[in-house]
């Protein structure tokens, strides 16, 4: 291996490959493997080898590359075991057994192999990093271990040093492979071999794991390993062996006289019978031990042999439900929606037809047909496989397991291996279940919605409601079988979601911190010549910050984005839709001018625009109640919440247009009754009426400067500001004409006709309020003062005085003005102006101009124009 350069060295201090630089034996190995694999560090090393992890470039898979150390005196011995080593793995095809994957020499002789590399390491290494395992995943360990060394014994070997540093856990498949083979011997004729490699009547092993038969040198056998088995188990589930000794020679008279410990006095909670199943394991007589296959299925139903799935024949049938799903959804919905679209524009009537829905409903129909026959073909396509299941005697419900499988690994899930070894066989058999139920209903429910709309059409499809039935019954179809079939999936996807997680974090192969350095040193030889190297070595801070700094600009730049195009489409929504519907029918119906300030009272200057507030704020608390905000005072008077009595449309009768109280005030001038006069009586009797009468004699009400406590303690935001809703001013104005009514009943005229002008006076306080809202009912409350004046005026005899009062009021609606067509900044601005409109109309004219500004991108990114500023100025 070449010596990578200065400034290889230097950017690779302190590494692996520093270590591996200066190691002989992985310098002669690098140059033998050449370009094949690369050399990362050593992991292990032992009385006969030293294991280094490697990485082949080319499969981007890392392996282990084991080669013979040389020991002196035993050079012939030692080459013959590395030998049988590599000859034992390869001779051993299982799951649990390390695999190899090539072997070679050194140029001076060295053997070396290539071999799998498991990256969960070693069981003694998990017993003194994390204690005793759980009891399942014992279990799960011991009945691998079985396995692997049920095959090895079917090939006659021997593994003969079962213990925890050779049983590795293969974090990707989730199993334990069994691992070094050094030692290993053969049963038959080639073991005469390994007699002359270990000499007669010498024990090989590591004594705290030898069965009696090694102790004694006596011949082994595979039941020599099942002993070592058994105590592999204990000390997987205890942390320590069957016997307490304090030496090497009470171990060996333990292992040949003394009885194990109780499973269960070290471990309660141990099964029954995995406890008896390894005291059987640990005999003394090797007769009476259990075999591997014995133990891998009593550890593991099912899964001593590997199986194969999909069944062998049946590899073009897995998972062809799942294929023909998509096609006939799409194929029926392209069919389905031109024949609702048909059924919807003939209830809908000719004249929606245009020229080319008809084109469009052919090219659907066809387009849809088209697909239910190409789904047609992959189902006529799938009869081979069928058949070729009917040959070889396959049952249905293998069959329907084979064309449900999505995932493939309804074998593992069968065996009980990976992420379903924890599920119970009775959870396994039910997911399997679910797994057929769920691909059936999703193949099956759009063709059965298909079929549903043909017989509903058949059914009803020229009688009245036939196009309910044909949707209903399709759309019914098609969502309660999908939704079952969802839902069967949905129970496999929680039950083993935590599991799957748990696989998908876990790391699957060595830390990159560990081959960075060794493709780094391959880099610079490979680049020899070249002057494009590496670059000065990246600083992490630098690069993450950098990183984030730039992931912070474009999320700020995005979000500024999304927060203009949300206020601008959210601006253009209100100005397109909402006001031109709401605001100026408001604003220009509530005409400032209404021709009836000749009637309004004089104010007689006994109450200032403050108690004029006061006063109709008390009005407003007869209404809804609400909660006050801590900014408002308190007022001075509580009156209770006034209900308005609504009376039988026969005690009145009136037109549609006409109030009730002035219907009342007409029946008044010819008398009332006392059932006429208790109504009116119980509607005149509302509680703040003194207070509807004081603020009808001021010229102004200072609402906001009575409903706050002044000075302001801070300023308000923008929420903050009170609001109070004055639409129990209607009420209040009801229950004044119906005192009217009284009035003219008692024929006090002077009295009736006070109290309909403290109406209108009161409307043309609200008409004057900075709130629209209010404006609006300060209309409302003028036209019943106007209409209750005009029933008393007729009531009375003066017919003349109510024809001067309505020609004043149909001359002020003759001249109002009409509303602009469009709101534009420069008609909201000239309302803004416009002294004839209500001062809350002119005061919330501002709202549309700031949303056609905050409509505008242009002026939310480089400020207002000169249209805004001429309308606001």
């Amino acid at each position: 291996m070449a010596r990578p350069s200065r400034a290889s060295r230097r950017s690779l201090n302190p590494t692996p490959v520093a270590t591996l630089e200066y190691d002989a034996l992985a310098v002669r190995l690098q140059e033998s493997l050449g370009t094949r694999v690369l050399l990362v560090r050593a992991i292990g090393e032992g009385g006969m080898g030293r294991v280094y992890l490697a990485r082949d470039p080319h499969l981007r898979r890392f392996v282990a590359v084991k080669v013979l150390l040389h020991t002196p005196g035993a050079e012939g011995e030692a080459h013959a075991r590395f030998q049988r080593e590599a000859q034992a793995i390869a001779a051993v095809s299982h799951a649990n057994v390390v695999s190899i994957h090539g072997i070679g020499e050194l140029p001076d002789g060295t053997p070396y192999f290539m071999m799998q590399h498991v990256a969960g390491g070693s069981m003694a290494d998990r017993l003194a990093t994390s204690g005793p395992l759980p009891i399942d995943l014992a279990e799960r360990v011991l009945g691998d271990v079985a396995a692997g060394l049920a095959a090895a014994h079917k090939r006659g070997i021997i593994h003969r040093d079962v213990k925890p540093a050779n049983v590795l856990w293969d974090e990707e498949g989730e199993r334990a492979t069994v691992s070094d083979f050094g030692i290993a011997a053969l049963q038959g004729p080639e073991s005469e071999g390994d007699i002359r490699i270990t000499g007669t009547g010498m024990a090989v092993g590591s004594p705290t794991y030898m069965s009696p038969e090694q102790l004694l040198a006596e011949p082994v056998t595979p039941k020599s390993d099942i002993y070592a088995l058994g105590l592999l188990g204990y000390e997987l589930l205890t942390g320590q062996g069957p016997y307490v000794a304090h030496g090497p020679s009470e171990m060996v008279a333990a292992h040949l006289r003394h009885v194990p410990r109780r499973l269960h006095e070290l471990r309660p909670d141990v099964p029954p019978d995995l406890e008896v199943l390894l005291l059987r394991c640990l005999a003394k007589d090797p007769h009476e031990r259990p075999t591997a296959d014995e133990v891998t299925l009593a550890l593991t139903p099912g899964a001593a042999d590997a199986l194969e799935w999909p069944p062998p024949g049946l590899e073009k049938a897995r998972a062809a439900l799942w294929r023909l799903i998509l096609m006939p959804m799409l194929g029926s919905l392209l069919l389905l929606l031109p024949l609702l679209a048909v059924v919807t524009i003939d209830s809908a009537g000719t004249s929606a037809v245009s020229n080319s829905w008809p084109w469009l409903l052919g090219a659907s129909s066809i387009a849809g047909y088209a697909v239910f026959a190409r789904a047609g073909w992959r189902l006529w396509r799938l009869r081979a496989p069928l058949a070729q299941a009917a040959r070889l005697g396959y049952g249905w419900g293998t069959l329907m397991e084979v064309v449900a499988d999505q995932r493939g690994d309804t074998g593992s899930l069968i065996a009980g291996r990976r992420e379903y070894a924890m599920l119970p066989p009775n959870e396994r058999a039910a997911l399997r279940v679910l797994r057929v139920q769920q691909a059936t209903l999703l193949a099956l429910a759009a063709p059965l919605a298909l079929v549903a709309a043909v017989l509903s059409l058949m059914l009803r499809g020229s009688e009245h409601g036939g196009e309910q039935l044909l949707l209903g019954t399709s759309a019914w179809t098609l969502s309660v079988l999908a939704g079952l079939g969802i839902a069967c999936g949905m129970y496999e996807r929680l039950r083993l979601a935590s599991i799957r997680r748990s696989r998908a974090l876990r790391p699957r192969h060595t830390s990159e911190m560990e081959l960075a350095p060794a493709w780094l040193a391959a880099f610079e030889r490979s680049r020899e010549g070249q002057w494009f190297g590496s670059g000065a070595p990246v600083r992490r801070f630098v690069t993450v910050g950098a990183v984030l700094a730039c992931g912070f600009v474009v999320l700020l730049s995005a979000g500024i984005l999304l927060l203009i195009n949300v206020v601008t489409v959210g601006g253009r929504v209100v100005n397109s839709i909402v006001l031109p519907a709401a605001y100026p029918w408001i604003a220009y119906q509530t005409a400032k001018h209404t021709g009836v300030e000749s009637y309004r009272l004089p104010s007689d200057g006994t109450t200032t625009p403050a108690e004029a507030g006061e006063a109709l704020v008390t009005l407003a608390s007869t209404g809804r109640l609400r909660r006050p905000s801590p900014i408002e005072r308190r007022q001075s008077i509580d009156y209770p919440p006034w209900r308005p009595v609504m009376p039988s449309p026969m005690l009145f009768p009136r037109p549609s247009e006409l109030p009730w109280t002035s219907a009342a005030i007409l029946v008044a001038g010819r008398g009332l009754t006392a059932e006429e006069r208790d109504i009116l009586t119980r509607a005149a009797a509302h509680p703040a009426r003194d207070e509807f009468s004081r603020a009808a004699r001021a010229d102004s009400a200072d609402i906001y400067g009575a409903l706050l406590k002044l000075p302001l303690s801070q300023p308000l935001g923008p929420f903050d500001f009170p609001r109070v809703p004055m639409r129990a001013v209607t009420e209040a104005a009801e229950s004044h004409a119906a005192r009217a009514a009284l009035e003219v009943a008692d024929h006090h005229a002077a009295d009736a006709e006070r109290h309909a002008r403290e109406i209108i006076s009161v409307g043309l306080l609200l008409l004057d309020s900075p709130v629209l809202e209010d404006n609006r009912i300060g209309a409302s409350t003028v036209a019943r003062g106007v209409s209750t004046l005009e029933s008393v005026y007729v009531a009375t005899g003066r017919e003349r005085d109510a024809r001067a009062l309505l020609d004043s009021v149909v001359n002020a609606s003759t001249h109002r003005e009409r509303p602009p067509l469009r709101l534009t900044i420069a008609t909201l601005g000239s309302s803004m102006r416009n002294a004839r409109l209500p001062r809350g109309a002119r005061m919330e004219a501002l709202f549309p101009i700031l949303l056609h500004s905050c409509a505008d991108p242009k002026q939310l990114l480089f400020g207002v124009d000169d249209d805004f500023r001429h309308a606001v100025s």
